[in-house]
């Protein structure tokens, strides 16, 4: 029996592949939570969009990074030559927006029969080769239900404006009991009604309250989390947005991050043991006397929704509800 094992990125793959785990494991490398994920006409096109974002997040070559989507995609091409499908996802909102990509996908390609569902409410990564195949007992059947879910809210989430995106907020997902709270934690990454988004705010508070270095920060950050789904590389980034914008909000950085920086052990070391601390216009912003999108600009994706000082789109965390 041939099977194809999907999963959430390469360290769940390598410890499944040390457990011994057989058939086809392919990684799903895309963090779907940043940079644009567009409707498109052809999946062509939003393989193109984004390869040339995670090319400029990394610093990798695009043409390579396009050659690996392409490899990824084609399996779904010859999914008839696999016997079983498996996939292996946890809670967070990462895997999430991975999850209901695939079965989208699955669903293009007619494939619904023998695809079964490993959702752990734990981190793969943080399993050994010793019990990662525990989670097995976890499996069940993909069913016709989950797919027709996973499509509503991949579509809504690829919009160019995301009320279609909120109203699914308000649905329930009984068969997918991770994805409504995925779904409410992608729409606090857009601004708030003080600008900030949930992570930029977080970000602040734990600076307001003594952690004053990029790498703790990063472990505090994400200690405030229901399910972490922050990888280094668009944390960072994001952190340094915030010192590098028309108004700073803390002062500090030994430099602006950018990925070439993780590599150099002397500026990685250098930059996540910067002191950093609030500037007036942080401090003002996170008490809400100050409009962080009256001051910067804003420009994030959520999705398909480009959202920008001209387009600015907010979530009200309190009412849960969007606001222009």
């Amino acid at each position: 029996m041939t099977s194809l094992i999907i999963t959430n990125g390469d360290s769940a793959a390598d410890l499944l592949n040390a457990a011994g785990k057989q058939g086809v494991i392919e990684p799903w490398r895309d963090c779907l939570h940043l940079g644009p994920v567009p409707a498109t006409d052809s999946d062509a096109d939003l393989r193109n969009i984004r390869a040339a974002y995670l090319a400029d997040m990394s610093d990798r070559d695009k043409a390579e990074i396009l050659t690996e989507l392409e490899a990824r995609d084609g399996l779904f091409e010859m999914h008839k030559k696999f016997d079983t499908i498996e996939l292996w996802f946890e809670h967070d909102l990462f895997d999430q927006l991975q999850l209901i990509q695939i079965l989208d996908m699955l669903a293009i390609h007619g494939r619904l029969e023998n695809v079964f569902l490993v959702q752990a409410e734990t981190y793969l990564g943080m399993k050994t080769p010793d019990n990662i195949l525990d989670l097995a007992d976890l499996t069940q059947p993909v069913s016709k239900t989950m797919v027709a879910d996973a499509r509503g809210v991949w579509a809504a989430f690829r919009e160019s404006d995301p009320k279609d995106f909120a109203a699914c907020f308000q649905l329930k997902y009984p068969e997918m009991p991770h994805l409504r709270l995925a779904i409410g934690r992608m729409l606090e990454e857009l601004p708030g009604i003080d600008g900030l988004n949930r992570t930029e705010r977080q970000i602040l508070f734990s600076i307001q309250r003594g952690v004053t270095r990029p790498g703790p920060l990063f472990a505090r950050t994400m200690a405030m989390e229901e399910g972490a789904f922050w990888g280094d590389t668009g944390f960072f980034a994001l952190l340094s947005k915030l010192a590098t914008g028309t108004i700073p909000l803390f002062n500090g950085l030994s430099e602006p991050f950018t990925p070439s920086l993780l590599e150099d052990d002397e500026r990685r070391k250098t930059f996540i043991t910067s002191e950093i601390e609030l500037t007036d216009a942080g401090e003002a912003v996170l008490a809400g006397d100050k409009d962080h999108a009256d001051i910067n600009q804003i420009d994030t994706w959520i999705g398909g929704t480009h959202v920008t000082n001209d387009n600015l789109w907010r979530w009200d965390p309190a009412k849960r509800t969007l606001t222009t």
